[in-house]
């Protein structure tokens, strides 16, 4: 009877322990699949439309806003903190996201305006469209992927390492506690 008390009073500690452990900012993959084709006039159940995301719950809400996110990639393009080279402006800017609900999101990229040759860009907004287009030496062409009702979602918590090393100690704290009952 003793050594189970103190078995749950090690589980209790190694609990409030990882508990008391400050949010980490975690790695989110996500995906979106079957995608209305627009410029083709069909569904596409294979077109895929993916990226990833860094945030952090930094008021403890439960619900990840535009200010809590550090990274936010669609398709190869970074759109928080820096555009690259190759794009002109871009930026994300509506982001909400509470886990087990809908991703919301909005983001935008553009290349040189001013440029003589043409221009080229794009814009997505979650639950609506995924369009490209480009408009260089005065010929025109867009790609747009609309959602539809059989667009499926998916998204994917990765935890960040600090997460795994909090699972280890508290493993850790009861195969230890277990040891010291066992010799007692």
């Amino acid at each position: 009877m003793l050594k189970s008390a103190s078995l749950i009073a090690a589980a209790a500690s190694a609990a409030l322990l990882a508990g008391s452990a400050r949010a980490e900012a975690t790695f989110r993959q996500f995906s979106y699949t079957g995608f209305f084709h627009e410029e083709a006039g069909q569904f596409l159940p294979n077109a895929r439309v993916q990226g990833h995301f860094v945030s952090e719950d930094l008021n403890g809400d439960g619900r990840l806003e535009h200010s809590e996110v550090s990274s936010f990639v669609l398709g190869g393009q970074e759109y928080v903190g820096g555009c690259g080279p190759e794009v002109f402006l871009c930026g994300l800017f509506e982001f909400s996201y509470t886990p087990g609900g809908a991703l919301m999101f909005e983001t935008s990229w553009t290349t040189d305006p001013w440029n003589e040759a043409g221009i080229a860009g794009g814009e997505a907004i979650s639950g609506f469209e995924v369009k490209e287009y480009s408009y260089w030496m005065g010929n025109p062409a867009s790609y747009t992927l609309r959602w539809t009702e059989d667009t499926l979602f998916e998204i994917s918590p990765v935890p960040e390492p600090a997460t795994y090393a909090m699972l280890a100690l508290g493993l850790g704290v009861l195969a230890w506690r277990g040891r010291r009952l066992r010799r007692s």
